[in-house]
């Protein structure tokens, strides 16, 4: 049961942070905003009744409670060539129960059954009631919380029975314990100039009308603003504020040949004041407009295999795909069918701690608490996890070699403790996944240097050409095809989505040459440890992630049939340039469109 306990607190002042906001308030003020806090209320009054009563006869009581809501309100706005298509505003409260029967040595959590495939799906978010009314939340907060005990009975029962007559290679606890952290937040109130935002959606759209080539352009901006509420059982409680905005402008169009090309400019922020002024949006939307008409005219390659030398936001792109989801130390749940087994998701480098799997000269470094990187917001800054833990660093990859993994309270054989990156889209449950990635490299070169290098590897394989590619795709922008599981980031995706930017670079005098048409065949975790060189520059590259495992799977593609950008984590990678000594790359094989027969009516004259 949680008790507020005010003699506690005499004489103290308490620290409380947000991603964009650090100040401190007196203890009189923290009960102030509790009392005030009337969803804050119903949640730790109903938690408390839980724990004391809730109980079906001769079956075991929760041993752990867990309640997360996140309020959000978030406004949407989507112009196209010029005028406002879209624009609205909605409101959701969320809540999850994490509700345990057992102990933490064997619990009802990660069990699948056979007999019951969708039992890890129940309990996660459902909708709470937006009112600030404590007897509804508290009907709400009861109803959740019955359902998920008397699912959690049966879990554990069918997960005893299995247990029972399996072989474990090792008694693992199915959930560590954790010191309990106290972090209020002041609120934050919801302004925006929904109005201001309209008007200059409709100018940045209207660039698109200076460009005959393109077919179809949008741009979207989502500006949401949240509080996420969290308390358990052991004494857990935390109010933060979280404000994410994202800026999408996108086109595509067809080549002459029928190859559908896309492009796209995205801007991230914590707040609407991060974002560059209209002037240097304007003209990132019409240099890329310029560069999707180039690509309509523009060679195309049918293969190539050498050394590619991957560029700023590729790059880190790259390292998003490819990487990122191997540092996830999430232990796959028990399965009681073998084929559903097989379709877990687990890291590649699950077997590799305290082996290479980078060149020496890399170290990976995950930091939530770090809110810029140069004058670039990191959108991948918090406080405090998903699970109450409170966020921290960690050195994941030194010299090349793996040390740990981002841990959630599931532990695993080498890991025992969470180190706060337990992190949940807003319809799933956690799972261990980045906050802010850096990733650096010793000895960096600039580009000319790592050009020459290049073309020193293409001269040294006979090789009249390389290749630099400088941009890749991100399907949940753009909509072009890409399977789920490499959306997810699942682990085992066996490449990255398709380059947009492709230079070709002679040998001969180092003339770059825009070519389109080629895929990357194979990019695997394994051959980061190829890479030759990497440069000093380092870019910031924000984006959102699918958050790993079904859920994850599920809405990452819900995020590509919609057009709000809701759906995701917000992290951020930071990386350098690098260069691989040699990548296979094929044309594209998906199937080809006629042309448009008429001209776009706009540039019909």
């Amino acid at each position: 049961m949680i008790k507020h306990h005010r003699s506690r607190f005499v004489f103290l002042w308490i620290f409380f942070f947000s991603c964009t906001l650090s100040v401190s308030i007196p203890v009189s003020s923290l009960f102030a905003q509790e009392q005030e806090d009337v969803l804050l209320k119903a949640l730790k009054d109903e938690m408390a009744r839980s724990i004391e009563k809730l109980q079906l006869k001769d079956l075991e009581k929760p041993y752990y409670v867990e309640y997360a809501v996140e309020d959000a309100e978030m406004f949407f706005i989507k112009a196209v060539f010029g005028a406002v298509i879209k624009s609205n505003r909605s409101r959701n409260r969320m809540l999850r129960v994490d509700l345990r029967v057992g102990s933490y040595e064997l619990d009802n959590s990660e069990f699948m059954s056979r007999s019951s495939p969708y039992s890890m799906i129940a309990g996660r978010p459902r909708p709470l009631v937006q009112e600030d009314n404590y007897k509804a939340l508290r009907h709400d907060v009861w109803l959740a919380t019955d359902g998920t005990y008397k699912n959690a009975l049966e879990q554990l029962a069918a997960k005893r029975s299995f247990v029972q007559t399996k072989v474990q290679p090792g008694e693992i606890p199915d959930f560590s314990r954790e010191e309990v952290t106290q972090t209020i937040a002041p609120k934050r109130p919801v302004i925006f100039d929904q109005k201001g935002w309209k008007e200059k959606l409709r100018r940045l759209s209207s660039i698109f009308q200076k460009f005959p080539a393109i077919y179809d352009s949008s741009i979207g901006l989502t500006v949401r603003f949240a509080h996420k509420y969290y308390l358990n059982s052991e004494g857990s409680v935390s109010r933060q504020p979280e404000t994410l905005v994202s800026f999408h402008a996108r086109a595509t169009t067809l080549a002459s040949d029928g190859m559908r090309l896309a492009h796209f400019v995205p801007f991230y922020g914590t707040s609407l004041e991060q974002f560059p002024p209209e002037k240097e949006m304007a003209a990132k939307i019409e240099k890329m407009a310029k560069e999707l008409t180039a690509l309509t005219s523009a060679p195309v390659l049918e293969n190539y295999l050498g050394p590619v030398l991957v560029t700023g936001e590729a790059a880190s792109e790259l390292f998003a795909q490819v990487l990122t989801p191997q540092l996830s130390g999430q232990r796959p749940p028990l399965v009681d069918d073998e084929r559903m087994a097989a379709m877990m998701p687990e890291s590649r480098f699950a077997v590799r701690l305290n082996r290479r799997v980078l060149p020496t000269f890399f170290t990976v470094v995950d930091d939530p608490n770090q809110q810029t990187y140069g004058k670039s917001p990191l959108i991948g800054c918090y406080k405090v996890d998903d699970q109450g833990v409170l966020a921290r660093p960690v050195t994941l990859i030194e010299r090349g070699f793996l040390r740990t993994f981002l841990m959630t309270r599931r532990p695993r054989k080498e890991i025992t403790h969470s180190n706060g990156h337990a992190r949940a889209i807003p319809f799933g449950a956690p799972n261990a996944q980045i906050g802010n990635l850096f990733i650096k490299a010793t000895g960096g070169k600039d580009f000319d240097e790592l050009k020459k290098e290049m073309i020193d590897l293409c001269q040294d394989q006979n090789l009249s050409f390389g290749l630099i590619i400088k941009k890749l795709d991100n399907p949940t922008i753009t909509g072009r095809e890409l399977s789920i599981s490499a959306l997810s980031g699942g682990g085992r995706g066996q490449t990255i989505s398709a380059p947009i930017l492709i230079y070709k670079v002679s040998v001969e005098d180092g003339r770059e040459e825009l070519v389109r048409g080629l895929t990357v065949t194979e990019m695997t975790v394994a051959m980061l440890k190829d890479i030759v060189a990497a440069g000093k520059d380092y870019f910031v590259n924000n984006r959102l992630s699918g958050g790993g495992g079904i859920m994850g799977s599920i809405f990452a593609y819900a995020s590509m049939l919609g057009d709000s950008g809701v759906f995701g984590i917000p992290t951020s990678v930071v990386a350098p340039s690098v260069l691989f000594e040699e990548v296979e790359m094929k044309r594209s094989t998906g199937p080809q469109k006629k042309p448009a027969l008429l001209k776009h009516p706009f540039f019909k004259k």
